[in-house]
């Protein structure tokens, strides 16, 4: 539910701001494809506002540990009615985690499926994995929360990133660490580039906030993220 974040600050800066390429980790796969798809500020802010079906988790023990212990299918129905809506405009990537290696990888439009965009966002455990030309991939930030070098890949060379954790627990830096020096995966370096950060100036919430929907926190996300863009845009 973070993403709400993004909403804001996309509403502030496509008041300035045409992107030619936009990549998407875990949530920010959804929000990516809404604004690759041409998709106004106001129409992912009106997404978040009217996003309360997803309020109502439902746990489940799953039969197989890859289907993950929260029911997921009004997640997956919200996915292919976003992918229904538009196709990119923009050059558009989505980036996931290889499970076997746990190292991300980039796909591209429009070799893209709603599964590449769901399996975006597979948090472990929680909810369902997806399988790709056969092999298993997971949350896309799994390893890198705003995976930069995918940018690049696609010829980015002034980029604008949206850090929904910068504020995260110490476990999940410890977790993080962990997946990285198992898949040997070290973040690139952003010195060769124009790069910009927007990030939460507060924390956005607990654990709990992130699973479940509410009107008062999704109207108190979005109005951050549009501060913390203006203040961003200031800077560049």
């Amino acid at each position: 539910m973070f993403g709400a974040y993004q909403a804001g600050v996309w509403e502030q800066l496509s008041i300035s701001i045409q992107p030619d390429i936009v990549v998407g980790a875990s949530v920010g796969a959804l929000n990516g494809y809404l604004i690759a798809g041409g998709h106004t500020g106001q129409d992912l802010i009106e997404r978040w506002r009217s996003a309360g079906d997803l309020a109502d988790v439902r746990w489940r023990i799953p039969r197989r540990l890859h289907e993950g212990i929260l029911d997921n299918t009004r997640l997956e129905w919200l996915i292919q009615e976003l992918c229904g809506s538009c196709t990119p405009r923009l050059d558009f990537g989505v980036v996931l985690t290889e499970f076997r290696t746990m190292r991300p990888r980039l796909f591209r439009w429009p070799d893209l499926h709603w599964t590449h965009m769901a399996g975006s966002c597979s948090v472990p455990l929680f909810l369902r994995h997806y399988q790709i030309a056969g092999a298993w991939y997971s949350d896309g930030g799994l390893v890198d929360p705003t995976p930069v070098w995918a940018a690049l890949e696609m010829g980015a060379t002034r980029v604008i990133s949206v850090n929904l954790l910068k504020h995260r627990p110490w476990y999940l830096d410890v977790v993080v660490g962990a997946i990285r020096a198992f898949g040997n995966y070290a973040p690139p370096g952003c010195a060769q580039i124009s790069f910009t950060e927007i990030s939460p100036s507060v924390p956005l919430g607990t654990a709990a906030d992130a699973m479940r929907w509410s009107k008062s926190n999704t109207d108190r996300w979005i109005d951050l993220g549009r501060r913390d863009a203006e203040a961003a845009f200031a800077r560049l």
